[in-house]
C-alpha cells in the first residue's frame, strides 16, 4: 500500500469504529483533518491523485460494507467551532448535534430542541434534512458554507432543494463546511425541558442500548414504514446478527456479529414483505458505503 506524506493518517483503519451500526471493512486510508483548511487541502489531494474519498460525520446514518473501503474516509469530527451574534448560531459542519444543543441551552436559544439526542453531526443533519417531533433542519438553516470541488462559495436556504429527507447534497460533489442556524430567543429551563422531554421520549420508543443507524426507511408519504413493517409482525426478525428491533419495527439493531450483508438481507426481506402486502416500494433513508 502506497504511504502517503500526510500527517496523522492511518492506514487500514476498521470502519466498524467509524459508524453507529458497528459494521463494515477497512478503509485504505482514515484521516480526522483539524480544520477546515486541512479538509479542503485533503479533498484536493484526492482530486489530483485519483483517490477515491468519502466524507464522514459521526457514521449515524451510514452502513459500512464488509468489503471496506478501497480510499480515503474524511472524518469531520474535528471542525466543532461554534460561535453566534445575536441568534444567528454559526456552526461547523463537524458538530455533534448533541454538542450543539448544550451550546444552545446555555446561550437560551431555541428551534433545534427536536435534535437533541440524534447521534449526528451538523454537516450530516443538513444533507439528510435531518428531522424529528415535527421539526427539520430547513426549519432552521439560514445559509450554508460549501465546497464545490474548485471553490468555497455560500448558498441560502432557498438553494438547497430541501425536502423529505434531501437536499441538493444528496447528489452533487458538494462539500458542507459550516452552517448558519436562525433560531429563536428562548429560556434556558424551557429549551432544558423540551430538550429532556424529547429525549425521554427516544429512549422509550428507540433502541439506544444496542449498535443501530436510526430509522432505516423513509416514511411512504404521511405512512410510517414502521407501523407497516409492524402489521406485518416482523418486529424480531433476524438474519444471523442483524434483528428487527422489538421496540420499534423502524430500526434495524446489529446484536453483536451483524454484518453489513446480514443487514442488507433482513432489508431486502422487509421491502419484498411489504411490497407483497402493500404494494408499496420502501426506500431506504441510510446509505451503504464500501466497494
Amino acid at each position: 500500500m502506497e504511504k502517503l506524506n500526510i500527517k496523522n493518517i492511518k492506514y487500514q483503519e476498521s470502519l466498524k469504529l467509524h459508524c453507529t451500526m458497528h459494521v463494515g471493512g477497512v478503509c485504505k486510508y482514515y484521516i480526522e483533518p483539524q480544520d477546515e483548511s486541512e479538509l479542503l487541502a485533503l479533498v484536493r489531494y484526492c482530486k489530483k491523485n485519483n483517490i477515491k474519498y468519502f466524507l464522514l460525520g459521526n457514521g449515524s446514518n451510514v452502513i459500512f460494507e464488509d468489503c471496506g473501503f478501497d480510499g480515503m474516509v474524511i472524518c469531520t469530527k474535528q471542525l466543532k467551532n461554534i460561535t453566534n451574534k445575536k441568534s444567528l448560531v454559526k456552526v461547523q459542519c463537524g458538530c455533534n448535534l448533541y454538542v450543539l444543543n448544550n451550546y444552545l441551552i446555555q446561550n437560551n436559544f431555541s428551534g433545534m430542541e427536536w435534535s437533541y439526542g440524534i447521534p449526528g453531526t451538523v454537516g450530516g443533519a443538513v444533507c439528510m434534512n435531518a428531522g424529528a417531533y415535527g421539526g427539520q433542519m430547513h426549519d432552521v438553516v439560514e445559509k450554508v458554507k460549501i465546497f464545490d470541488g474548485e471553490k468555497t462559495r455560500v448558498l441560502y436556504s432557498s438553494q438547497l432543494n430541501f425536502g423529505y429527507r434531501d437536499s441538493i447534497f444528496k447528489n452533487s460533489k458538494y462539500i458542507v463546511l459550516c452552517v448558519w442556524l436562525k433560531l429563536r430567543d428562548g429560556k434556558k429551563d424551557d429549551i432544558l425541558a423540551l430538550c429532556k422531554s424529547y429525549f425521554s421520549k427516544r429512549k422509550i420508543s428507540q433502541p439506544l442500548e444496542f449498535f443501530n443507524s436510526g430509522s432505516i426507511f423513509k416514511k411512504y408519504g404521511e405512512t410510517s414504514s414502521g407501523k407497516l413493517i409492524d402489521n406485518l409482525g416482523l418486529k424480531g426478525a433476524k438474519i444471523n446478527g442483524a434483528q428487527v428491533s422489538k421496540l420499534h419495527a423502524n430500526f434495524i439493531i446489529n446484536t453483536g456479529d451483524a454484518t453489513s450483508q446480514d443487514i442488507k438481507q433482513l432489508i431486502a426481506m422487509i421491502k419484498q414483505k411489504v411490497k407483497q402486502k402493500y404494494f408499496i416500494d420502501l426506500e431506504e433513508e441510510v446509505i451503504f458505503v464500501g466497494d
